[in-house]
């Protein structure tokens, strides 16, 4: 994503004269153009050599890559590489790592963009138990990835060179792609003898890429299948067909797998996300349209077909053909006079009506009873019974004022000078742990004040029942349905462009509050539930145990882009962040039961 394009004639660095025009190498503490300090040399590749910089004007962190001679000659490349940034110019996502500059010194060309942070995910693979990861855990990434790869494939950009070097995976859990659509669409790669025309190679490469295809989203899904196999397994599957599964995959998975790597694309999914869905365990349907390319084989092919048609026809078939139509007693009947289109009415959206603040619940019984709502003794929390997941849902998020209530000295602080503190905001800056503490806490609390027998306990909602409740038990691929842009819920709307011009929201949605709102105020969805889907995400436990982290699900009061805010939308891999978006929902439910010990003999 390229702000602007700059050429320097006379280029010097600020503690010492570096003349880039010849200099080979930098070196740590160089200060290219009077702004960028090389602090860290990250390596050099196809795409030419790669420094971690300072940025002094904006003071942060950036990747600068100088481009191999090779591409910074060949018009052909560079006029790819400008077509690619350009659409997305003006555009963030925060899985994507952004190209912002286009920088000429002389006869070398530079590219300044985001600096991704963490380690790539081959390292995080390896660093699994023998050196592979299990899909529970592969899956927070895959997700963030096929965000990333669907918001570029939307904008006509393919990466064409994605691999596990290229996603970086930081301490907060969030996912970044880089080099994004920098592989030139006509670079040549030798591939088993032939020159395979993409950046993607070995293992990587979509069949179709073999016989000379033009990369395109199809094959991008390809390899996000391949990376998938290699994360799991350890290693990406042979060349040859019957390589072994990756251990300990339903077959749902499997069968995900075999379908992004099918050999015709159109037989793959339609989106990348679509083939996560899958790996996950759902039903996913739809099948991919005809791609360009097909459709100019096919007009090339019905050509050639009706050009011979035409030939063998020959005169006499059209003399013929003439004389019968001029033999005809009368001319055909005229065709019908076209009706004027009939203007659908526009569609209105009601007004909506002013606010009113939600009924509090009232306990009727002295400890929890199924199908009855529940309010907590030690925090007035309220919980709703849900009768599909056979357990009782917190109504709203957890308050700053009954975390307080453990947490005395806890700060939710604010952002950008806005208060995230109030007593009704959802409580922010508390990570995986915090929240399963707070759980423990308020079950033991409740007791000890006899409110609570020991069958049941407090927890933190696992990944499936923090879906279920999104969803209201619709399918719909938002919280609130199938439209966009939203109809309920706090996300980046005009409010938050208003108080942060910097930061992107969704056109023509208002929900009223820049940073977090009120609880009651975060949208009541058909179960009862409010803030299910927005305001902050809600924290996840693995299994109903709660001793691993689930991820972050459901959305927040800055999420602007759809993939982010789908019903199954999560993020992260650890659960140590204590962001401004980071808060819980809690649930009462049935008390985990322990394993039972062996059987002695």
């Amino acid at each position: 994503m390229m702000r602007d394009t700059t050429k320097l004639d006379n280029p010097r660095g600020e503690a010492e004269n570096v003349d880039l025009r010849h200099q080979p190498a930098l070196r740590v503490g160089t200060v290219l153009w009077d702004r960028y300090e090389v602090v860290a040399v990250l390596g050099a590749s196809e795409l030419g050599e790669l420094w971690r910089c300072y940025d002094r004007d904006e003071q942060r962190d950036v990747a600068v890559r100088r481009l191999p001679h090779d591409l910074a000659h060949s018009k052909s490349v560079l006029a790819i590489i400008h077509a690619g940034i350009q659409r997305i110019a003006d555009q963030t996502h925060p899985n994507v790592a952004a190209i912002r500059q286009l920088v000429y010194v002389g006869d070398q060309i530079y590219l300044v963009g985001d600096f991704a942070e963490g380690v790539d995910s081959g390292t995080w693979a390896r660093q699994g138990p023998d050196g592979r990861r299990p899909l529970e855990d592969v899956l927070p990434l895959l997700t963030q990835v096929a965000a990333a790869l669907d918001f570029a494939h939307t904008r006509h950009i393919i990466h064409r060179n994605l691999k596990p070097s290229n996603i970086f995976l930081n301490e907060n859990g969030g996912v970044v792609v880089t080099d994004f659509g920098l592989a030139p669409h006509r670079q040549l790669t030798l591939y088993h003898g032939e020159a395979v025309r993409t950046g993607t190679t070995g293992a990587y490469v979509a069949p179709e890429l073999h016989h000379k295809g033009a990369p395109d989203s199809a094959s991008d899904q390809y390899a996000l299948a391949v990376l998938t196999w290699e994360l799991l397994a350890g290693a990406p599957p042979e060349e040859k067909e019957g390589s072994e599964w990756p251990p300990d995959l339903s077959a749902a998975a499997k069968a995900a797998l075999r379908r992004a790597m099918a050999i015709k694309p159109r037989k793959r999914f339609v989106t990348c996300t679509d083939f996560v869905r899958a790996l996950a365990g759902e039903r996913v349907s739809g099948r991919r349209g005809r791609s360009r390319a097909d459709w100019q084989r096919l007009g090339r092919l019905y050509g050639t077909v009706a050009l011979v048609v035409v030939l063998l026809g020959g005169v006499g078939l059209l003399g013929r053909s003439v004389a019968e139509w001029m033999a005809q007693p009368s001319p055909p009947p005229a065709a019908p006079e076209w009706q004027t289109p009939v203007k659908k009415p526009r569609r209105t959206v009601a007004a909506q009506p002013a606010y009113k603040p939600p009924e509090p619940l009232v306990a009727t019984t002295p400890l929890p009873v199924a199908n009855k709502p529940w309010v907590a003794d030690t925090v007035p929390m309220e919980f709703v019974w849900i009768s599909t997941l056979q357990m009782w849902v917190g109504r709203y998020e957890v308050t700053n004022d009954e975390y307080l209530q453990k947490e005395p000295e806890h700060q939710s602080g604010e952002f950008k000078g806005i208060c995230l503190s109030g007593s009704r905001q959802p409580v922010v800056r508390v990570n995986f742990h915090d929240s399963v503490a707070y759980a423990t806490w308020l079950t033991e609390q409740e007791r000890a004040a006899g409110k609570l027998p020991a069958d049941l306990c407090y927890r933190l909602p696992t990944r499936g029942e923090a879906i279920a409740y999104t969803r209201a038990g619709m399918t719909s691929t938002y919280p609130w349905g199938d439209v966009w842009p939203p109809t309920r819920g706090n996300y980046a709307d005009s409010a938050l462009s208003a108080a942060f011009t910097d930061m992107p929201a969704i056109s023509g949605y208002q929900d009223g509050f820049p940073t977090t709102a009120p609880v009651e105020m975060s949208g009541e969805n058909a179960w009862g539930l409010f803030g299910s889907g927005g305001n902050v995400w809600e924290t996840t436990a693995r299994d109903a145990t709660a001793e691993k982290f689930g991820g972050w699900q459901g959305g927040g009061w800055e999420d602007y882009l759809p993939a982010r805010m789908v019903s199954d939308a999560l993020y992260g891999f650890v659960g140590n962040a204590r962001g401004a978006v980071n808060g819980f929902r809690l649930v009462l439910a049935p008390t985990p039961r322990e394993p039972e010990p062996p059987a002695l003999e």
